[in-house]
């Protein structure tokens, strides 16, 4: 698995070493990771239904439903990632290499 992580005493490639993260900056990236997604997921399969539904009367409400929550779910998920790309968090997020274990 390969992480970004700072480096603030300076390991070198090939060391095993201990790295630790805040655990609030694990619960607000799972939070946003998951949470999102599925907040949208059902906003999406809401308005798909409710509005979408009264808009194509034609059309059945709950494929309608289907198609708007799973695309407002993949919406969700590029917007974050294009998010995260481009707000650089800093020190704040970032694991921190504790110590070095030894080498490989």
């Amino acid at each position: 698995m390969t992480i970004e992580a700072l480096n603030p005493i300076h390991a070198q490639v090939g060391q095993r070493v201990r790295i630790s993260m805040k655990s609030n900056t694990y619960l607000r990236s799972a939070l946003l990771v998951y949470g999102i997604p599925a907040i949208a997921l059902i906003a999406g399969a809401v308005f798909g239904r409710e509005v979408l539904g009264i808009c194509f009367t034609g059309k059945d409400p709950d494929n309608l439903a289907a198609v708007s929550g799973f695309a407002a779910c993949v919406l969700a998920f590029f917007t974050l990632k294009v998010w995260s790309r481009l707000t650089d968090r800093g020190k704040s997020v970032k694991p921190v290499i504790e110590e070095i274990l030894g080498s490989e």
